[in-house]
Formats: C-alpha cells, sequence, structure tokens
C-alpha cells in the first residue's frame, strides 16, 4: 500500500523550553508557521483526486509521472510533479490523492497524464505493457477566484488493457455534486488552506472547499435550523461560513477582538438561538458570534493560549441518567434555567476558564479560572455524569472538573484527577452509555481507550490502571470525532495527511482517506 498512496510527511522538529531548570519538551508544535502558499487575486484552486475500481481482476501497476491541464488558450499547465505509482488492486475501493495546485481562473478542457511504465502481472509473473507516454482525458472545468474545484478521476483497471499487451488507461471524470450534509464529515487542512469533504457511507472525499488561511478549529450547527459549518481560519482572523448544501464559503466572519482563532464550539442556549465562541490563541480572549447576524458581539479575556472549547449542551439533554442523583438533576436543572457554561483549555497558563453566560442576555456573568496539569490542549463535556475532562499534553494525568460543584460554587473542590493515562494526549472523546473515555495521542499514534472511575474507587484511583485497550492509527494524530450513530471513529491524522476510520467494534483501522496537507480540525453534524 505504501507504493501506491501518494504521500507528503509532514516534518515536525521537537523543541523544548528551558528556564532556570528543565520542565519540558514537546513535540507539538501547534502553532508552528507553515510555508505560506502564494497565489494571486484571480486564482482558483484544483484538487485531483484518483478513485481506484470498485473492484477488479486485472493486477495492473502504472508510474504517473505527471499531469497537466490545458486553457482555453491552448496553454498546459502543471498540475501534479512529483510521480506516484498506482496498483490496481491495492487501489480498489479507495482514493487516491494525486495533486492540488493554484491555477488562474478560467476554463480548461483537457488533462494530460504523463506515463513511464506499466506492469501487468498473471500468476505470480509481471509482464511490460506496451505504452504511449502522453494520455488524454477531456474535461470541462471553471476554476474561479477564491474557490476549490475538484476533479475525480475514476479507472477503470480492467478495460485499461486491450489485445492482452497495450496498456490504454480507460478514466472517467466526475466533478463535486452535492450531498446530503448528515451523511458528510469535514476536516480543516492548514497546510492547504481548505476543508475535506467526506461522505461517510462510501468513504470518500466528495468535495473540497477553499476557506481562508490555515483553517484549525472547526464546528458545526447543534440543532437543524440554520445548518452551517464554521471554520477558524487562524492565519487570516476570520470564521468562514461553509452552506452545506451547495459546499461553498457563504460567508467571511472577520475576528476584530482578536488574533490567531483557534478552537470554535456552537453553541444553543435555547433550540432557536445559536451562539459560536471562539478562543483567539493569540491574544488570550475568546470572540461571541451571533449566528443570525454573523457579528461579533463580545470578547471575553481568559487564560493565556486559549487553545479548545466546549460547552454546555441544550438543557433539553438534562434526562434521567445512573450517575447522578435525583438531588443532583433538580441543581443542575435550575443552574441551567439562568446560565450555560464554556470551558475554555489554557494551554500556557495551565488551566481551564469558565465562563458563566447568563441565558436572559445571552451575555457573560461570571468568568473564573480552575488550575489543571501541565498544557491542557483539549476538553470534552460529558453531561451524564456532569464532568469535564481535560486532556494534558505533558503530563499523564486527566484532569476532571466535577460541574455540580461549580453549580453549588464550590470552586476550590471542582477539579480531580484520574492518573497514569499516558503523554501526548491531543484529544479526547466522552461514550458515557459505554462508560469509556477515548484519548488520542500523538506518540506513538493511537487512541488509547480508558474507564471514567467513579468516586466508589476512592484511593485506588492513584493505583488501578484505567486503561482498558488501544488502537493504532495514523502519524501524528490530532483530533477525532465519534460518528453520529456511534459505530465508527474518525481520527485526523497530521503527519501522513489523511483520516483513519476505526471500527468501534473490532477496534481496528479499516480504512484511510487522504485529506489535504497538515490536516487539523474534524466536525459533522449531530443529527
Amino acid at each position: 500500500m505504501n507504493s501506491i498512496i501518494f504521500k507528503k510527511m509532514s516534518q515536525y522538529a521537537v523543541y523544548c523550553l528551558l528556564f532556570i531548570v528543565f520542565i519540558g519538551c514537546s513535540s507539538v508544535q501547534e502553532h508552528r508557521e507553515p510555508p505560506e502558499i502564494s497565489y494571486g487575486r484571480s486564482d482558483g484552486q484544483i484538487t485531483i483526486l484518483l478513485n481506484g475500481p470498485d473492484k477488479t481482476i486485472s493486477d495492473i501497476t502504472f508510474d504517473l509521472l505527471s499531469v497537466n491541464i490545458m486553457a482555453e488558450d491552448g496553454t498546459y499547465r502543471e498540475v501534479m510533479s512529483v510521480p506516484v505509482s498506482i496498483n490496481s488492486i491495492a487501489a480498489t475501493g479507495r482514493q487516491i490523492r494525486l495533486s492540488e495546485k493554484y491555477l488562474p481562473e478560467g476554463r480548461y478542457k483537457k488533462m494530460r497524464l504523463m506515463i513511464k511504465q506499466a506492469l501487468m502481472k498473471k500468476k505470480d509473473k509481471a509482464a511490460n505493457l506496451a505504452l504511449q507516454p502522453e494520455y488524454f482525458v477531456d474535461i470541462d472545468i471553471m476554476l474561479r477566484k477564491g474557490q476549490n474545484t475538484s476533479l475525480f478521476l475514476k479507472w477503470d483497471a480492467d478495460a485499461s488493457v486491450t489485445d492482452g499487451y497495450l496498456f490504454n488507461p480507460v478514466f472517467t471524470v466526475k466533478g463535486q455534486v452535492p450531498e446530503l450534509s448528515a451523511l458528510l464529515v469535514y476536516v480543516t487542512n492548514e497546510g492547504s488552506n481548505n476543508v475535506s469533504v467526506i461522505n461517510r457511507q462510501s468513504g470518500e472525499i466528495v468535495a473540497t472547499i477553499l476557506v481562508g488561511k490555515k483553517p484549525r478549529g472547526i464546528a458545526a450547527s447543534r440543532t437543524k435550523e440554520h445548518v452551517r459549518v464554521y471554520v477558524a481560519n487562524s492565519g487570516s482572523n476570520s470564521i468562514s461560513v461553509i452552506d452545506p448544501t451547495t459546499n461553498k464559503v457563504e460567508v467571511e466572519i472577520p475576528i476584530r477582538f482578536g488574533r490567531e482563532p483557534e478552537g470554535i464550539v456552537v453553541v444553543s442556549p435555547s433550540p432557536e438561538k445559536e451562539m459560536i465562541f471562539v478562543t483567539n490563541y493569540g491574544s488570550n480572549n475568546v470572540s461571541v458570534i451571533d449566528v443570525s447576524t454573523y457579528q461579533e458581539i463580545d470578547k471575553v479575556n481568559v487564560g493565556e493560549g486559549p487553545i479548545a472549547v466546549a460547552a454546555d449542551p441544550l438543557a433539553d439533554n438534562l434526562s434521567a441518567t445512573r450517575f447522578l442523583s435525583f438531588n443532583d438533576l433538580n441543581d443542575l436543572r435550575g443552574y441551567r434555567e439562568k446560565f450555560f457554561n464554556v470551558y475554555v483549555a489554557n494551554r500556557n497558563s495551565r488551566d481551564v476558564s469558565v465562563i458563566r453566560m447568563d441565558n436572559l442576555n445571552k451575555r457573560p456573568d461570571q468568568v473564573f479560572n480552575l488550575n489543571v496539569e501541565w498544557s491542557p490542549i483539549a476538553l470534552t463535556v460529558d453531561y451524564q455524569r456532569a464532568k469535564v475532562y481535560v486532556a494534558n499534553y505533558n503530563y499523564e494525568n486527566l484532569s476532571v472538573i466535577d460541574i455540580m460543584q461549580i453549580v453549588r460554587g464550590n470552586k476550590t473542590g471542582a477539579v480531580s484527577a484520574v492518573t497514569n493515562v499516558g503523554r501526548s494526549v491531543t484529544g479526547i472523546i466522552a461514550e458515557p452509555e459505554l462508560d469509556r473515555i477515548y484519548l488520542l495521542k500523538e506518540q506513538p499514534g493511537e487512541i488509547t481507550i480508558i474507564r471514567p472511575f467513579s468516586e466508589a474507587f476512592g484511593s485506588q484511583r492513584t493505583t488501578v490502571s484505567p486503561v482498558v485497550g488501544s488502537i493504532g492509527v495514523g502519524s501524528l494524530p490530532r483530533s477525532f470525532i465519534l460518528d453520529t450513530d456511534g459505530r465508527k471513529i474518525y481520527v485526523v491524522n497530521r503527519g501522513s495527511d489523511n483520516v483513519s476510520v476505526i471500527d468501534k467494534t473490532t477496534r481496528r483501522e479499516e480504512k484511510t482517506i487522504p485529506v489535504g496537507k497538515k490536516p487539523y480540525g474534524i466536525t459533522a453534524f449531530p443529527f
């Protein structure tokens, strides 16, 4: 497979922070600047993906040297120049990301593929196939400035050899088409300035959306009233709003109150109302955006280096749960009639800011910080247990914030820890129905499954290992999500430029999906 799928491995240096004493070394360079992608004001972006055959009886390998496309004036422009070897068996049911390029706006009519050699294998013997160095495929696409155009080449391997010895590759060409938003997963690609759109049923890229510079955090609407996807562009200080019915950017919201937007969450304080909270890593504050007007309406000062954000779900989700007592539920319901909380992980000040929002006027009522462990980098809300779990990148403890303690005003006793979970955690998901917490680890590139110990464990929480299993993924994983039916996990692998699809039942990687350069965030609609 390694000889088939073209991968560009991102290189990550290891840096250490030295004070009077050695205090730690981090291999996550979250804010190391990627090379700037330069393009003209009239340029558009093109992405070309090869879809392997659905099934094949032919074992064919060919070396694709380059791809060019022809403009209306007859000139060819190069879109791929790094050779890739493609095998029909290994590519069956998979996608290969061939190229991504900025080109001048305009119409393009033909594609030229340069092929070096082709082999067919039969009964453990390989034979060279006769071929021409150039092959042409008719296309008809329009590149528009500020937009991505995706082309999908479907390869029919069995029809690509004639007379038993002549290689004449057969491709059909398809552009991106609208898909049902409920089936889609969205991945930000920081190094490509775009978002990859994955169809969960087919497990393939179906569209690519050009957004702002260095997109990182991404979030989707929580209700069906106004379905949109929101992308935090760290490099252009803006939020791109994607309409999933067209997979195009509807509007760009400038961030005026902060710098380097990073984490983003959509909050529904009521079924008819949505708000966006954006962590601004470079200015140590959070921007609040009204979805109905797309206006930045407030800013909230938090800790240093805010990198991740989560929030209480709709109060309607407060129902009977086996984890909370009757009194706990009553207290929580009473609190939610007046307030909802937004939780911000501040990586550089080693704390979590809790923003208490007033339900009536939708304004911050109170902000306070809770000390956690070293470098909090991700967090998630488990409302069935009334807990917030905080992943600390450079520490082996998982911090646990007790929401009930916050509700009752006991901030000093709100934070506890689950020990011995391992280091380099970059993501966290709680699954209370199965008594599981999933931790995404950058090194060695895996999902670690732990048990969320209850208070009944007492002192054993520091001696009993919480780890119950692990699942290998790709290189330098950065973020992940559960799909809506809870059967699969989608993992963004920043180092290998792809997404791992994990089967939760078998605990195996069932597929990898190629995305853009330096992928970062991932989201899907919850319905």
